[in-house]
């Protein structure tokens, strides 16, 4: 009886357009749709690195596709000092990323959407050691444009998945 009903509820999750978001077939599809997705961002150093990495995550194996979207980026940086001591220094540090984002379509320059995403990225500043603080801020920075880069990747899969689909975002 267990088993008909177990049939029962799969046959009814395929009929209504149910698939697996981490099977294979899925993933290839969703790669080639991220990668008809052109980035454009600042020339900064965090800028392009951002960039690097959305694209590596939109597209891995790097296949060359028409570029029937455009993703501008503006990225913005502010460093907060946390738990500031009494002689006033400060013992860790935030630092947040905001990017306001746009997703236009290349044929007609149609703004498809537009939104804000943001990440914070922590790290501890030593009083006593310049360069381990200097590191440490550094490695806080590239975790952070990483996590965002996660982040644009899966807002851009929600939003192509939309888009195929014939929905407005």
């Amino acid at each position: 009886m267990k088993h008909v009903v177990l049939l029962a509820a799969l046959l009814a999750l395929t009929a209504c357009g149910f698939r697996p978001v981490h099977g294979r077939q899925y993933q290839a599809e969703q790669e080639t749709r991220l990668s008809s997705v052109a980035v454009v961002v600042d020339n900064s150093r965090l800028g392009q690195l951002l960039k690097a990495e959305i694209e590596s995550g939109a597209n891995p194996d790097y296949e060359r596709s028409e570029k029937l979207y455009t993703l501008n980026i503006a990225l913005f940086e502010s460093n907060l000092y946390l738990f500031v001591n009494p002689d006033g220094t400060a013992g860790r540090g935030d630092i947040a990323f905001s990017s306001n984002y746009s997703l236009v379509r290349t044929l007609d320059r149609k703004v498809m959407k537009t939104g804000t995403l943001k990440r914070v990225s922590s790290y501890n500043i030593s009083e006593t050691a310049d360069y381990a603080t200097y590191v440490s801020e550094e490695d806080a920075r590239r975790r952070g444009i990483i996590e965002l880069a996660q982040d644009y990747k899966l807002r851009l899969a929600n939003l192509m998945e939309g888009l195929n689909a014939g929905a407005t975002p």
